[in-house]
């Protein structure tokens, strides 16, 4: 009885944030190109390199989303380089954080964690890595698994595009715009 209420509940988290679909449609698989383990371990070392760096950060507060209650997204900088973008936000019983990475002005990985409670209390974590090689997706783990790439990988790419583009421009993000980014 207790699987039966966390599994809904995480199902329809992971389904309604970050990676909306339309009704009904169904997650469709990518072939990956094949990652060398040399592209791998670059990428490793540079999003941990970033999070030893001292960098400035802005930060946007949300409420109200159709997809989102509240949230939180910062924006990390070194100068003028956006390095990292991080949301973070709760619906529910369920709360998640996505971590963006970039590489002068290029996405190149992601790291996310989506928390689901039960009723009983039992708590359920899932985490997703995506690793990004000239704008194609190299690696996609789920709680550390190899898996295919789906649309909600590829609708990770897009969003990343999108707050870097938000915060490189220094466009006026209204709920109208983050309504745009996060509930299509």
């Amino acid at each position: 009885m207790k699987k039966k209420l966390l599994i809904p509940a995480l199902v329809v988290l992971a389904w309604s944030w970050p990676s909306i679909t339309v009704s009904g449609q169904q997650k469709t698989s990518v072939k990956i190109p094949t990652a060398s383990e040399a592209d791998i371990k670059s990428i490793r070392a540079e999003f941990q390199k970033i999070n030893t760096l001292k960098l400035a950060k802005e930060e946007i507060n949300y409420e109200g989303l159709s997809c989102a209650p509240e949230g939180r997204i910062q924006c990390f900088t070194q100068g003028q380089d956006i390095l990292k973008i991080v949301d973070a936000g709760a619906a529910g019983d369920g709360s998640w954080t996505t971590e963006y990475y970039f590489r002068e002005g290029k996405f190149f990985f992601s790291y996310e964690v989506i928390v689901g409670s039960s009723a009983d209390g039992q708590d359920s974590r899932i985490e997703h890595r995506i690793y990004v090689k000239n704008g194609k997706i190299i690696r996609y783990l789920e709680n550390q698994q190899e898996i295919p790439a789906d649309s909600s990988a590829d609708r990770t790419l897009a969003i990343a595009a999108e707050l870097y583009n938000v915060f490189h421009n220094n466009l006026d993000y209204n709920n109208t715009l983050l309504e745009k980014i996060f509930c299509k």
